[in-house]
């Protein structure tokens, strides 16, 4: 499973889980997460993947 940790200041401050495994899906979803948690935090955010066993 692939996971996202948006990362705000060197610091991890959420974990976003795709709905689906699809990358067309999950890029639509994560880019959606990111512009709102920029405007939440009011910095932009960094988003890396991670995959979980």
């Amino acid at each position: 499973m692939i996971v996202f940790d948006v990362i705000v200041h060197g610091e991890v401050k959420e974990t976003i889980r795709p709905m689906s495994q699809r990358l067309h899906a999950m890029l639509v979803q994560v880019t959606e997460e990111a512009r709102r948690l920029s405007r939440i935090y009011g910095t932009p955010v960094q988003v890396h993947r991670r995959i979980i066993y």
